[in-house]
């Protein structure tokens, strides 16, 4: 099982659905901040190359070809310029494992041509110098793109298959210690990619789990005033009209003083689970702080007899105490647009909360009329109505 799984791993990590554009975007950061560091020593190991060429191999070999990786070393350069990071998207992370990997294939096999024909036309006492060169500059490139393991197995394929093949079929002893040499470094490095991966998987996996970690309310398993803030900038991205329902559990810290902490937060965790109910769809609910709760959504999906209903189960719940309690809500909407401040809305959602306590409590108040309540009564008739 584990020599399957090894060698389906070579194809590349099974990456879950929900964490593959993450994976693509460390893949492509990792992947340029090494392959730029390659792509330099490609252009300062040049004079090294050109002084080194074989004589009998020919100007095109000598010079032709280390100008031509040249080359190709600056339009990596120039192409993956831009840093990466987690507002770059998904497509421009792509297009920069692209141009990395086929401009390391024109490269490897440059090098190869390079190496084969030195090597062919060296005398007999310095030839294995070039298989060598080439296999330490292989191993080096498979190194430097080993974040996407098909690049780095296809790199060691077009550079150091050749050069082994060549090595093998010519009869001496040396040549052949030296193509077994290279065939068993290729496959460490390629037990390197796979374990290599298999890091940066299990490093977005817990990335991943952090963030989530991050937007939700401990307690309560809400999402979290951070969370919401995302949620309500993507509204605003899309120039969406939402409304804001601000639920504020009644005179909570009585319940607190009288009954203890523990039960507070038991009491938070049952509300949490009344909220929980309502969000569905691209509703979000979440725990402001304290016995402050939030929903929020598009005004077509967020039906303002929410708060009543809301108010009602509230009122009927039975609490951890044994005892009833209530809630006072106030609700806001605006229609928000990118770059719009979240204080706005919140803020008028905020005082018409604060006019349904400082009127008696358990009611829903709206910022648009505020001269209107809306209480117990009809909380508990909507409660009613719907069961």
């Amino acid at each position: 099982m584990t020599g399957k799984r090894f060698f389906a791993g070579l194809l590349g990590p099974d990456i879950p659905a929900h964490l593959r554009d993450e994976f693509t975007l460390l893949t492509a950061d990792h992947m340029r901040g090494q392959a730029r560091l390659l792509f330099i020593g490609f252009i300062l190991s040049l004079p090294i190359c050109i002084y080194g060429a074989s004589p009998g191999a020919g100007p095109v070999i000598a010079y032709g070809t280390p100008l031509l990786v040249l080359a190709l070393s600056v339009t990596a350069l120039v192409r993956i310029r831009q840093p990466i990071d987690e507002a770059t998207d998904v497509s421009e992370a792509r297009a920069v494992i692209d141009s990395v990997w086929q401009i390391c294939l024109l490269t490897a096999a440059v090098g190869s041509i390079w190496c084969i024909a030195s090597w062919a036309s060296a005398p007999v006492g310095i030839r294995l110098y070039y298989p060598a060169i080439m296999s330490l500059g292989a191993l080096i490139t498979g190194y430097c793109l080993m974040a996407v393991r098909s690049v780095g197995m296809t790199v060691l394929l077009v550079t150091m298959g050749p050069v082994a093949m060549v090595l093998l079929g010519t009869g001496e002893l040396m040549d052949r210690v030296l193509a077994l040499t290279i065939l068993i470094a290729a496959g460490f490095q390629l037990v390197m990619m796979v374990r290599h991966q298999g890091l940066l998987l299990s490093l977005v996996e817990a990335r991943h789990r952090s963030g989530e970690l991050a937007r939700r309310d401990p307690l309560t398993g809400l999402a979290n005033r951070r969370a919401l803030l995302e949620c309500f900038e993507r509204f605003a991205a899309r120039g969406t009209a939402v409304r804001l329902m601000v639920v504020d559990i009644d005179r909570f810290k009585t319940i607190n003083d009288r009954f203890g902490h523990d039960v507070g937060d038991a009491v938070l965790q049952a509300i949490a689970h009344l909220l929980r109910t309502h969000a569905r769809g691209e509703i979000c609910a979440a725990r402001l702080g304290g016995e402050e709760f939030a929903l929020l959504a598009g005004t077509e999906t967020l039906d303002p007899a929410i708060a009543l209903q809301l108010l009602g189960e509230i009122a009927a719940a039975d609490m951890p105490h044994g005892e009833a309690i209530t809630a006072s809500i106030g609700v806001a909407e605006a229609r928000v647009t990118a770059g719009e401040d979240w204080t706005a809305l919140y803020g008028q959602a905020d005082r018409a909360l604060y006019r349904a306590k400082n009127e008696g409590r358990n009611r829903v108040r709206d910022s648009r009329d505020p001269t209107v309540p809306r209480h117990a009564s009809h909380a508990a008739a909507a409660c009613v109505g719907t069961g």
